[in-house]
C-alpha cells in the first residue's frame, strides 16, 4: 500500500468518523430537550411538590426535591455526552481537513 493511498484511507476514516460523531452529538443534545422521560419526571415532581404544600407533607417535599435533583443530573449527563461527541467530531473533521490541505 502506497503512502498516498494510506493517507487517503486515513482522511476518509477521519471524515466519516467525524461526521458520525458530530451528528450523534447534535442528535443527543436535541433528544435531551425533547425527552419524554424528563418531562414526565418534571410533571410528577411538580404535582408532588404541590401536594406537599397543600397538605403540609414535609416528606413529599423531600421526595420532590430528590426527583428534581436526579432529573437535573440526568439532563446534565446527556448534555455532557452530546457535547463530548460534538467536540470529538469537530476535532476529527479538523484533522481530516488539515491532511487534505497538506
Amino acid at each position: 500500500m502506497s503512502d498516498q493511498s494510506l493517507l487517503g484511507l486515513i482522511i476518509a476514516v477521519l471524515t466519516v468518523g467525524g461526521v458520525i460523531a458530530l451528528l450523534s452529538g447534535i442528535l443527543t443534545l436535541i433528544a435531551n430537550v425533547f425527552s419524554f422521560e424528563a418531562k414526565s419526571v418534571q410533571k410528577n415532581a411538580t404535582k408532588l411538590a404541590e401536594k406537599g404544600f397543600g397538605e403540609d407533607l414535609s416528606g413529599a417535599l423531600g421526595n420532590a426535591g430528590f426527583l428534581i435533583k436526579e432529573l437535573t443530573a440526568l439532563i446534565e449527563t446527556k448534555r455532557g455526552i452530546g457535547m463530548a461527541l460534538v467536540m470529538i467530531g469537530g476535532v476529527m473533521l479538523m484533522v481530516s481537513i488539515y491532511f487534505l490541505t497538506k
